[in-house]
């Protein structure tokens, strides 16, 4: 891990993340952003119904704010 920033405002948090290969005495390195995004239950729902989906139940995690979603097929 390189580095991390998290905005609230958004609701992202970004890890730049390095990626090292030693391959035949050559090495390949890269650095990436990995990108972690939360959702509102809404808006979760709402991504779900854009992709065919419909949240059939939510269960919610003791003492945190997560919720866990099962998903099916619409229609």
């Amino acid at each position: 891990m390189l580095s991390e920033e998290r905005s609230d405002f958004a609701r992202t948090q970004t890890t730049v993340l390095r990626y090292e290969r030693y391959r035949d005495g050559e090495s390949t390195i890269v650095d990436r952003p990995w990108v972690l995004h939360w959702y509102t239950r809404s808006g979760f729902e709402s991504l779900a119904a854009a992709a065919g989906l419909i949240a059939v139940s939510a269960l919610e995690t003791p003492g945190a704010s997560d919720l866990q979603f099962r998903l099916q097929a619409a229609g």
